[in-house]
């Protein structure tokens, strides 16, 4: 086995001893009072709602005073016809909005990163405007750039010749969510360039000249030295990217009102909202806790496997 090669096996045992026995220094305890207050709101603010809506969808009346009404909200969510391809189009762009975003970002990072490249900083801070334009800025002004007429993409496909006619870009179901996926992707991978890049600045460099010594090619220094030493950042960007694709609300709205084949669970609960029915919308809103749940846990089921 190469010396640059980096073993991912770690021994947990003294670890798990040291956890058994957690005391508290003296410090630790008078810090308490101030972290108390925070706590407090937090619990005001996200677990009071939480149990709230959970209460609501097993009840009949909208305000949570009426009686049980045990699952009858999630059978009729379930018999719902939408449910069933509002769950598949969740999952269909969770899916290629985070495997996308990520990709692209880290390419992006190793690419900034080349010695080669010169005003790195630049270059950063271009792809980063992406990121910190407001959500409704980017989806109002996508909507412009995908508008069937005298959209920007149209007229330039047009005049490449690449297109003989405008593509209904967010008005058929065959091309509308492939459009917002492409949004959300722009707008996801520059955070992951920004953190693969900070990651990547702090690898140690003593590695990459052992394994140029052993004659290591691109692709071998890449899978087995700087994808294993990012595995804790990779972690972390996959599981916001998760999270903010599954609740993910303004983008879809603004492009499509969740029309043509664009509906997520988002919009469900949203829809539902809207027309005051309240019971059905937490049992909605459950449901979207439930699967962001799923798809933490089995994340980090199969990272920590990995481990």
């Amino acid at each position: 086995m190469p010396c640059w090669h980096i073993n991912s096996s770690v021994t947990h045992t003294r670890g798990n001893a040291d956890m058994r026995h957690v005391h508290l220094t003296r410090d630790e305890k008078k810090a308490i009072p101030f972290i108390l207050p925070g706590v407090l709101v937090t619990a005001l603010l996200i677990l009071y709602p939480l149990f709230y809506i959970i209460s609501m969808s097993f009840n009949t009346n909208a305000m949570g005073k009426g009686g049980f009404a045990g699952l009858t909200n999630y059978i009729r969510l379930f018999k719902n016809p939408l449910f069933s391809q509002t769950i598949f189009n969740t999952v269909k762009w969770t899916f290629w909005t985070v495997a996308a975003s990520f990709l692209i970002g880290c390419t992006f990072a190793m690419m900034i990163n080349y010695k080669g490249i010169v005003a790195k900083g630049f270059f950063r801070s271009l792809i980063f405007i992406a990121w910190i334009i407001p959500g409704v800025v980017k989806a109002t002004a996508w909507k412009w750039l995908f508008a069937t007429d005298g959209g920007m993409a149209n007229h330039l496909l047009l005049s490449l010749g690449v297109i003989k006619e405008a593509i209904p870009w967010l008005t058929s179901p065959k091309y509308a969510m492939m459009s917002v996926i492409i949004v959300q992707i722009w707008a996801c991978a520059p955070y992951v360039m920004l953190m693969m890049t900070a990651g990547i600045s702090q690898l140690p460099t003593d590695l990459y000249e052992s394994a140029n010594l052993d004659g290591a090619s691109w692709l071998q220094k890449l899978f087995y030295i700087t994808m294993p030493l990012l595995k804790d950042i990779s972690f972390i960007c996959i599981l916001m990217l998760l999270v903010w694709a599954i609740n993910e609300f303004s983008l879809i709205w603004i492009m499509t009102s969740g029309g043509q084949n664009t509906g997520t669970l988002s919009l469900l609960v949203y829809n539902q909202f809207k027309v005051l029915n309240l019971n059905s919308a937490s049992a909605s809103a459950v449901m979207q806790l439930l699967i962001t749940m799923v798809f933490a846990i089995l994340y980090v089921k199969f990272v920590i496997k990995e481990d």
